[in-house]
């Protein structure tokens, strides 16, 4: 497989920095400041339960206030990105020394976050100089359509490269996101499983399973 992959279609968040439990709370904090400035009062605790709520229950932690305040959702999408701190995150100190061994391949960010924030993080990682600004898609390059349940997303970053989808690596910690591309075109689907559970009917069409991006980038540097 690996010596067909020409192309690394990337997720953003969680996928080329470390994961980490308090990060969903200052996730969701950064979408409470925004309500907020959008007029919305509640208590912080009780706000962060609503996006909590959201986010376990459909993926998304403006869902509820969009619901029922009437957000609009694309704004919340973008507006909320004003609230969070890019330096939550803890950068893989490994990751851009493992990169420089993958000048052979093309590389793009596909995030459902925003392309600023896209930007910061990869700043923030040391990874900015991998990604070409053309190849760096966020939300509102596919419509703000959910991957895991649209294909826009990776048919847009496949158009993008020009290439075909049997030479391109889709990575993602989130295992909807990647069953929805396998369904509609023939990428390589890696999961990142950050040592969470699976069971082999959660890995069905799945080409490769590890632990994190620094453990895919040395199985990649083998080929070399």
């Amino acid at each position: 497989m690996k010596d067909k992959v020409k192309t690394i279609i990337w997720d953003l968040d969680n996928t080329l920095y470390k994961y980490n439990d308090m990060q969903v709370r200052l996730w969701h904090e950064g979408v409470v400041k925004f309500m907020q400035s959008k007029g919305i009062e509640m208590e912080m605790e009780e706000a962060i339960a609503l996006a909590h709520k959201g986010w376990t229950e459909h993926r998304d932690s403006n869902h509820y206030f969009i619901k029922n305040f009437g957000i609009d959702k694309n704004e919340a999408h973008i507006g909320m990105f004003k609230y969070i701190d890019q330096n939550m995150i803890t950068p893989c100190e490994e990751t851009p020394e493992l990169m420089t061994f993958m000048d052979n391949h093309h590389h793009v960010i596909l995030t459902y976050a925003t392309k600023e924030w896209a930007n910061r993080i990869l700043d923030r990682t040391g990874l900015i100089n991998f990604f070409h600004p053309d190849f760096i898609l966020g939300a509102e390059d596919y419509d703000f359509e959910d991957k895991a349940y649209s294909p826009l997303g990776i048919q847009t970053a496949l158009d993008k490269i020009g290439g075909y989808a049997s030479e391109a690596m889709f990575v993602e910690d989130t295992l909807p996101n990647l069953k929805t591309a396998k369904q509609h075109t023939d990428v390589y689907a890696t999961y990142l499983h950050h040592n969470r559970p699976t069971n082999d009917n959660d890995l069905n069409d799945i080409d490769l399973c590890v632990q994190d991006t620094p453990e895919l980038l040395k199985w990649f540097k083998d080929i070399y």
